[in-house]
């Protein structure tokens, strides 16, 4: 397999430069590094040096390319990048599918031109996400191909400002962006549109939508089906994808490679009586592979699709010239090409997932197929698919605990029980987007919803039913390598029948056991106090051995900034139905009695705290003064204030030398009790 020898190599060069903080001069040392390696290796096979010393330059030589590919692409690397300069205006380009939601619009945006307070123009580099509102009445937003004009007010994108809340900053730069900004439509000023290729790809996508909306008229089979079919997840009901979470089927709901697989089948059934003519087969090969990329560029191109097209590809290329495919080489082959084109992949979410899962499908499925397998074709049948699903859970599984915090203990029954009903929506939507006949498009759309109202009725019954889904623990990078360890260790043991692999699982078992031991002592004794950064709102959680209580200002668990700030935390110490939830008064003063300490929100009106409060909260741009303050008070400035007002009560504050924190843009504030 020599492009995982290649692969290898690559991969350590590209971890390695996002390990380390790189600036343009080491990007030339890096380069200087790989030719000088490429001119020894070409003197080595000259010289015919030993293939061991060959092997070790060539490895060298792609670390080293690793790590140039990687540091070029960061933005700093450009002179003219637009961090730190001070224009008044920018203008830049749509370069993708805009992001609609209700009453906004996000907008990747690549810099072209900065324009400075005299009003002249400079070329400027960068790529930024901006978030633009809009209201009913807006009659031209801006499309992909756009270029746009809008008010320099760029900021950095935050860092996550509470414990376990899921990195943003770091999603967005894995995308070369590393500033956003927020502004209203009449901000914005569209000075020309552009055309392309893909502007007709969305085109098309456009016109499928509208073929599923009115074919389909039920909004949450509309929404399942835009989303399994060919991506469209705009109007997606965050209850649907709870239940997909929940169960470990959201790969369904997400287009993927197993979407494109079913594309390709379809495909080659429906061409292959082209086969009979002379020149049917390489015609069936030609369009089999335009289609494939088409649907590859109409669901959006995210990794796991662009994974599968260029497995299939290679595929079909090697049936077209009557050579024989490796699975293993096509898959290295196919991260080696996507990472070329981007190195930062290498750290997206579903990269990382999709080529795991398709390697444990590689690697453990046929293992788990000699074990056992019955005659039956059916039971056959029945059993390859629950191997299929175990292989890919199971290679899956470390960084699904690292990432989400969570695992689906019903998986294999989730996937077993929609398999059917997931296969009819695939191909009752393709049916749908490529038959516009309106009665048979009626019909296609009648089927869709049957099949989709299926489909989810199964997963909300499997997703209700008692511990479906281990919540709250969040592996850590050492715990990842362990468990990578102990399921290599297991494959290498009954590959290989090989004792050391013995000894390393039980080694691998014994220090996992002991950390998770460690963890478990921590959480049921854990105390402490949370205050969340939660900007206008306010998020207070007590933990105590035993309970959690959340007492907040928004309307219960359910509130998204609960869901995506707070409860990834709370989840550690204890499961969503064990969390007291307690409403608080956003305008009104608000006493809270935690244990043997008292705390005091301040919201509004007059400044009232007991002389024996631990923790003051100060809200909506209260205004202390030297008499409020007391020494052995913290006081605590969060979200809701101004930038005026934290540095006004800041200063009063220093001045009097008393503590206190502030929650405005920084992290939260977490005391430990015990």
């Amino acid at each position: 397999m020599p492009f995982l020898k290649l692969l290898i190599g690559y991969l350590l060069g590209i971890a390695m430069a996002q390990c380390l903080s790189w600036n343009y001069a080491l990007v030339l040392f890096s380069t200087g590094v790989l030719f000088s390696l490429l001119l020894l290796l070409l003197v080595s096979l000259v010289l015919s040096l030993p293939p061991n010393a060959i092997t070790f330059i060539l490895y060298l030589s792609w670390i080293s390319l690793g790590l140039m590919l990687y540091a070029r692409s960061l933005p700093e690397t450009n002179s003219d990048y637009v961090a730190d300069q001070n224009f008044s205006q920018l203008i830049g380009e749509v370069v993708e599918e805009p992001l609609v939601k209700k009453g906004s619009l996000r907008l990747r945006i690549d810099l072209q031109a900065g324009i400075d307070s005299l009003g002249k123009s400079h070329q400027v580099s960068g790529r930024v996400l901006l978030t633009v509102y809009h209201d009913s009445a807006a009659t031209r937003l801006p499309k992909y191909g756009d270029q746009i004009q809008f008010p320099a007010n760029l900021r950095r994108v935050a860092p996550p400002y509470n414990p376990n809340e899921f990195d943003y900053r770091s999603y967005l730069a894995n995308r070369g962006i590393y500033h956003q900004q927020r502004l209203s439509a009449d901000q914005l000023f569209i000075l020309q549109s552009q055309t392309n290729w893909y502007t007709y790809v969305l085109l098309l996508k456009q016109r499928v939508v509208t073929q599923f909306r009115s074919n389909i008229s039920d909004q949450t089979a509309f929404s399942v089906a835009a989303a399994l079919v060919f991506g469209y997840r705009a109007e997606m009901d965050p209850e649907i994808y709870t239940a997909f979470t929940d169960t470990g089927t959201i790969h369904i709901l997400s287009v993927s490679g197993m979407h494109v697989s079913m594309v390709f089948i379809l495909l080659s059934f429906v061409l292959r009586p082209l086969d009979r003519w002379k020149s049917g087969k390489s015609l069936r090969f030609t369009l089999v592979l335009s289609f494939i990329w088409l649907y590859v560029v109409l669901t959006g191109m995210a990794p796991p699709i662009l994974r599968a097209g260029i497995m299939i590809s290679f595929l079909v290329l090697s049936h077209w010239i009557g050579r024989r495919q490796h699975s293993l080489n096509a898959l290295f082959a196919s991260g080696f090409c996507i990472l070329w084109y981007d190195p930062k992949m290498l750290f997206d979410v579903g990269f990382q997932l999709s080529y795991l899962a398709m390697l444990g499908i590689f690697l453990i499925f046929p293992l788990l197929r000699s074990l056992y397998l019955p005659r039956n074709r059916w039971l056959r049948t029945l059993f390859d698919y629950s191997f299929i699903s175990i292989a890919a859970q199971l290679v899956t599984t470390p960084l699904t605990l690292y990432y989400f915090g969570q695992f689906p203990n019903y998986f294999l029954l989730a996937n077993l029980l929609i398999t059917i009903p997931a296969t009819a929506i695939m191909y009752l939507g393709v049916g749908l987007m490529l038959l516009p006949i309106p009665m048979v498009a009626q019909l296609l759309g009648t089927l869709e919803h049957v099949a989709i109202h299926v489909m989810v009725s199964t997963l909300k019954w499997i997703g209700n039913l008692p511990g479906a889904t281990w919540q709250g623990v969040f592996y850590t990078m050492p715990q990842v390598m362990l468990l990578f360890g102990a399921i290599a260790s297991i494959f290498v043991a009954v590959n290989y029948r090989s004792k050391q692999a013995l000894y390393a699982l039980g080694i691998a078992a014994f220090s996992l056991a002991s950390i998770a031991f460690w963890q478990w002592h921590q959480k049921v004794n854990y105390s402490s106090l949370h205050v969340y950064q939660l900007r206008q709102h306010v998020a207070i959680a007590w933990c105590q051995p035993g309970s959690v209580v959340l007492f907040t200002t928004v309307d219960s668990l359910e509130h998204p900034s609960i869901q995506y700030a707070v409860m990834p935390d709370l989840l550690c110490y204890r499961t969503k139905d064990q969390i007291e939830f307690v409403h608080l008064s956003a305008q009104q003063n608000v006493l809270l009695t935690l244990g043997n300490e008292e705390l005091y929100v301040w919201n509004e009106g007059h400044y009232d705290p007991p002389a024996d409060a631990a923790l003051v909260l100060i809200r909506n741009n209260r205004t202390l003064t030297p008499n409020h303050i007391m020494q052995q008070i913290l006081y605590v400035l969060d979200g809701s204030n101004s930038n005026d007002a934290v540095t006004k009560n800041a200063v009063t504050l220093q001045d009097e030398r008393a503590d206190y924190y502030t929650l405005k843009d920084n992290f939260a504030y977490v005391w430990k009790t015990e």
